[in-house]
């Protein structure tokens, strides 16, 4: 019976690649040569896992949104996890200067696409899972109006962020 499904998997991706017009190369084939060492090897070692640089092993999703804010960089980010059966993608806005940061979770959403971004305001278009009163997922499409208030200050290396960010149903 093994010999038999072995078999019919290996017709099955002969088909799938003969299909797609792929041809069958090992990766060591296609794969550019290899470089020759010219020094001595250096040992490195894990993350600590305390290390702040292990939070952005979760991140999928980035956008860096340029000239909205006249205090800080502002950054969109979705962080993978969660349900992922039903959406699994947070979502975060953030407000970075050079010593100090401060996060907003948006929502916890199957994807985004930002529509446009202005000085205190981005327009997204969010897909999100819901799960009905019979326990039916389906897909649904929304847009919402990410807006905040800068206060106006000096540039400074420690601004004052927004302390809240408002999401408002669009159309």
């Amino acid at each position: 019976m093994l010999i038999r499904r072995v078999s019919i998997s290996v017709f099955l991706i002969d088909v799938c690649l003969a299909a797609a017009s792929c041809n069958r190369t090992t990766v060591a084939e296609r794969a550019a040569p290899f470089v020759a060492a010219g020094g001595e090897a250096q040992i490195r070692v894990a993350l600590a896992q305390d290390d702040p640089a292990l939070a952005a092993f979760g991140v999928v999703r980035f956008n860096d949104l340029p000239d909205i804010s006249n205090v800080a960089a502002v950054r969109l980010f979705g962080i993978g996890g969660g349900d992922q059966a039903m959406n699994g993608l947070r979502v975060y806005l953030g407000f970075v200067s050079v010593h100090d940061e401060r996060g907003f979770l948006l929502g916890d959403f199957y994807d985004y696409r930002v529509i446009a971004a202005s000085p205190g305001r981005i327009d997204l278009e969010v897909d999100e899972d819901v799960m009905d009163d019979a326990g039916q997922i389906s897909q649904h499409t929304r847009r919402v109006i990410v807006s905040w208030t800068e206060l106006e200050q000096e540039p400074s290396p420690n601004p004052d962020f927004p302390s809240t960010v408002t999401m408002t149903p669009a159309q």
